[in-house]
């Protein structure tokens, strides 16, 4: 993982700022129920970075690199790779993995999943100083994006199309990247906690790395989307807007903060913001904070979810929220604490998000199948 240093003066101005309401925040900011004692999986450990519901599975992937899956007709569970897996994505009707070879630490290897096993199908070779952040759905074919360059990958040729970055990405201790329907861009969301983090464009046609920004005063942390004060915590096409993204803020620290918004090219808007107030340290005082949110999904059939300390959201194709849901209670299933209690979801307890934020245990929320496959329990 990458550490950014954002400004440093804005940094220390507002740590001088807010410093005075921490134990306040605290108190406050809304958090997890999940207070179930820790128990870290054998593979994943407690840090699982993201999931995927297909062929009958529920796929996952730790932060170290461990990839299992759970059979969803019967809870089975299957160990496929104990280290080296960086990403995992859908493509199309296919499952891909990202995953580098235990005999070589600087290449990169994309894997399919057919007939019960990966299979690789592209390699690339990397450099200590272009370190893979993400693979992603392209729309000319999976397409591997790095801190250096972005790597398309033509199923037709078998050949890669490399584009150099033009500019510098930013980096962060939690990176989440997509790309809008048209595919000419990929936003790259940067979290690095108290630090901010913030969003980058990426031209994919000239490389060209832009940074996205919207303040709209000259206060310290004026946002809505302030890489010096705002971590984007998730980043997802935006299903009604072919050429926008939508992205979550969150954070909670000294205060707690977050949003959604939908970012087309240069132009940064608010979607959704849940404001609520507390007691202030001197009497009859009232702070206004806004819930934090940490990670969006696409809802198979349509609209989106997102995920804060306390609740699950559903959101409309237009960005209004349709529903909300208290977090359910979360249950071992073959080592792995999770639930299928909402409809058309799983949610799957991480500690992902409290490595840079005091969130607690703020679970992944996955998505089911639109049309899961019948698979038959052995008999």
């Amino acid at each position: 993982m990458r550490f950014s240093s954002g400004n440093p003066l804005a940094v220390l101005g507002r740590a001088a700022l807010l410093l005075s309401f921490s134990v306040l925040a605290l108190r406050s900011a809304p958090q997890s129920t999940d207070t179930q004692k820790p128990q870290g999986d054998p593979v994943l450990g407690e840090r699982i970075a993201g999931g995927i519901v297909f062929d009958g599975k529920l796929w996952l992937r730790g932060i170290s690199g461990g990839l299992i899956s759970l059979d969803l007709s019967n809870d089975s569970r299957q160990m496929h790779f104990a280290s080296g897996v960086l990403d995992i994505e859908r493509v199309g009707h296919d499952l891909l993995i990202m995953h580098r070879p235990a005999s070589n630490a600087r290449e990169v290897v994309l894997s399919i999943w057919r007939e019960g096993r990966f299979d690789n199908f592209a390699r690339s070779s990397t450099s200590a100083k272009d370190e893979p952040i993400a693979l992603l759905s392209g729309a000319n074919g999976p397409t591997i994006l790095s801190t250096r360059a972005i790597r398309i990958f033509s199923p037709d040729k078998q050949e890669w199309r490399r584009i150099h970055l033009k500019g510098k990405l930013r980096g962060g201790f939690q990176e989440t990247a997509a790309s809008p329907l048209r595919g000419d861009s990929i936003y790259v969301g940067f979290n690095t906690g108290e630090w901010g983090g913030g969003l980058q464009r990426i031209d994919l046609q000239t490389g060209a790395v832009t940074d996205i920004e919207r303040r709209d005063s000259k206060e310290l942390c004026a946002g809505p989307l302030n890489s010096d004060c705002d971590p984007v915590t998730g980043v997802i096409p935006d299903a009604q807007n072919r050429d926008c993204v939508l992205a979550a803020v969150g954070l909670v620290h000294m205060m707690s903060h977050g949003s959604i918004l939908r970012v087309c090219g240069g132009d940064v808007s608010l979607v959704f913001e849940k404001s609520y107030t507390v007691d202030g340290l001197r009497e009859g005082d009232k702070w206004e904070m806004t819930e934090a949110l940490f990670g969006l999904v696409a809802a198979p059939n349509e609209g989106f979810w997102a995920i804060s300390s306390g609740a699950f959201y559903r959101f409309g194709l237009d960005g209004t929220k349709t529903d909300e849901y208290p977090l359910p209670k979360l249950k071992p299933v073959s080592g792995i604490y999770l639930s299928r209690d909402l409809p058309g979801v799983i949610v799957v307890r991480t500690d992902a998000n409290w490595a840079v934020s005091l969130s607690g245990y703020t679970p992944l929320v996955i998505p089911l199948e639109e049309s899961p496959p019948r698979v038959e329990a052995p008999h």
